[in-house]
């Protein structure tokens, strides 16, 4: 397709891109924004369609050829694109893809570990109320770094497309199977049954301290909510409960940090 040039900040062809520090494309949309070069490239290569892309000029020469010929390439003068985003933008490219429906717990049920030489254990993470995009962003990139098999999302989580998730992980949503559960006690369930032991991370001296751990050849690894923790109802589902030894007075790590550490030590 040829490109459109874009002259007007009120262009219906910019609708997805308008004003997006002020809102997300709800789930409901069907489409998402992957924001910046690295970002816009990995959508480009994963399985996700490209809706359209807007870009400076000098983006649009470089990704043009990247993009199937019938998805739309709309040009616009970087002042244009900061009043329609509604914030001060220097990557010089957008994209708009479209969702697809997401993984089913039964995809991650019989999968091993995604990076090679790492032998037949297999871990989840569940985040049954993980509510700050950057956290959740974090998350799903440790986890994919680990070689993890896919997370597992309460309803309460964020949106793991919308605009800050994509760009903290930087797009491992894209690659890593993700399941939004509507009901995640039959989610985890479903783990049990396939396998899996399920530990949660506390803060609790009386916990088994992580460095004492041996993980199972399955595991799903839950983490609670940045406030308050894992409620009563997801520790009643867990076998063991694991916590990080802290010294110097401090009670807790962030929650992205905190799965950090604990996928190091599962997977080392």
């Amino acid at each position: 397709m040829p490109r459109i040039l874009i002259e007007s900040i009120d262009d219906p062809c910019l609708r997805p891109y308008r004003e997006l520090n002020q809102r997300n494309l709800t789930r409901e949309s069907g489409l998402f924004i992957a924001e910046g070069d690295k970002l816009t490239e990995r959508l480009i290569a994963s399985r996700y369609p490209v809706a359209s892309l807007v870009a400076e000029p000098s983006q649009a020469d470089r990704f043009e050829p990247l993009l199937p010929l019938e998805t739309p390439l709309y040009v616009a003068d970087r002042k244009l694109l900061e009043a329609t985003i509604g914030f001060s933008f220097h990557r010089g490219v957008l994209a708009c893809g479209r969702r697809l429906p997401g993984a089913k717990v039964e995809e991650l049920t019989d999968g091993r570990s995604r990076a090679d030489g790492w032998g037949s254990r297999a871990i989840v993470l569940i985040c049954p109320d993980v509510q700050d995009p950057t956290n959740l962003g974090s998350i799903i990139r440790t986890a994919a770094a680990f070689g993890c098999g896919g997370v597992v999302l309460g309803c309460k989580c964020a949106d793991p497309f919308s605009r800050r998730v994509l760009r903290v992980s930087m797009g491992a949503a894209f690659e890593l199977p993700i399941v939004e559960s509507r009901n995640l006690a039959d989610e985890l369930l479903a783990l049990r049954q396939a396998g899996f032991k399920l530990a949660a991370t506390v803060i609790d001296a009386a916990a088994e301290p992580l460095a004492t751990y041996r993980p199972p050849p399955r595991l799903a690894l839950l983490f609670g909510s940045e406030g308050h923790g894992l409620s009563p109802e997801w520790l009643a589902h867990c076998d063991r409960r694991l916590t990080i030894p802290m010294r110097l007075g401090i009670d807790s790590l962030n929650v992205a940090v905190a799965a950090a550490v604990v996928l190091y030590h599962c997977t080392a």
